[in-house]
């Protein structure tokens, strides 16, 4: 993969979530509850939420979720470039099976091996030990904002995922939700995710650039 790639194809997820956002709109919904004996069928119908309060929320709660994960995905991307770069980098006491290395065959395929494993063993590490992990491990700097900003989307995602909606005690020690008030995020908050997620992960990537894909 070009190593631009990843990082103009963040961009132009995030950029599609705007007019996505635009669903939101009290209009859209009319139209929905006015063909919606046209447009659906019975069972489909009894899905469609009942209010628009209750649609806009789902419509800004999915594309905040969706803006998140191509993040994180960018994340697990950035790293992964850094290492083909940079093989060197990759943690020496990292261990692999003989079948494993049988089956790659070939020097670069046990490298991509070992960045998958990096890679999947970070997936499952909180956010702040992925921050960590990005400054120390691959010396890419995070303003207090922006570490603040993911810090609190995590929680949000969390609750939103896995807690029906409400904010939990994590989430309510960095944000102005109490502990079991409803989460209902407006389009101008999953908007605000967006930019500051541009403005992330086009300064990880300048970092990365100056530091390791220049050679």
């Amino acid at each position: 993969m070009d190593n631009t790639e990843f990082l103009m194809r963040l961009i132009r997820q995030l950029d599609a979530l705007i007019p996505f956002l635009a669903l939101s709109h009290q209009d859209v919904f009319d139209l929905i509850q006015k063909e919606k004996d046209i447009w659906f069928m019975e069972s489909q119908r009894r899905t469609i939420p009942e209010t628009y309060e209750i649609y806009c929320t789902q419509v800004n709660h999915s594309a905040f979720l969706l803006g998140y994960s191509y993040f994180e995905v960018f994340l697990g991307d950035l790293m992964k470039e850094i290492f083909l770069s940079n093989p060197s980098m990759l943690p020496k006491e990292k261990q692999l099976k003989f079948s494993e290395i049988l089956e790659a065959r070939t020097f670069e395929s046990v490298i991509e091996l070992m960045i998958e494993k990096e890679n999947l063993a970070l997936v499952y590490q909180s956010m702040d030990k992925v921050i960590d992990y990005f400054e120390t491990k691959l010396n890419l700097h995070w303003t207090d904002e922006h570490k603040d900003t993911i810090i609190r989307a995590t929680y949000l995602r969390n609750c939103i995922v896995h807690n029906m909606s409400r904010a939990d005690s994590r989430l309510a020690q960095v944000s102005q939700y109490v502990v079991g008030q409803d989460i209902n995020l407006t389009s101008s908050e999953v908007h605000a995710f967006g930019l500051i997620a541009r403005a992330l992960s086009r300064d990880l990537y300048r970092q990365a650039m100056e530091r390791y894909f220049q050679k």
